[in-house]
């Protein structure tokens, strides 16, 4: 178990590292949007984060991005 843990926690950050790499191409198709990415591609995109959330089949376990050039101020 704790190995496939350990597999799906190194997955989710080489997919946001592969968001960061290709972030140009992925402004110029995604811009000011929220994406899902899974396996070094996009698998659904969204306005609106959590129209996103329900289209993604397990958003706990997707990167989940959002697409803009402008700073984020995150409230947690």
């Amino acid at each position: 178990m704790a190995e496939q843990l350990t597999k799906e926690i190194l997955d989710f950050e080489s997919d946001h590292i592969w968001v960061y790499e290709n972030f140009d191409d992925l402004f110029e198709k995604y811009a000011d949007q929220w994406i899902g990415v899974r396996n070094y591609q996009v698998i659904a995109s969204d306005s609106d984060l959590m129209r996103l959330r329900n289209k993604l089949s397990n958003p706990a376990h997707t990167c989940i991005e959002f697409i803009t050039r402008e700073p984020l101020e995150m409230i947690l």
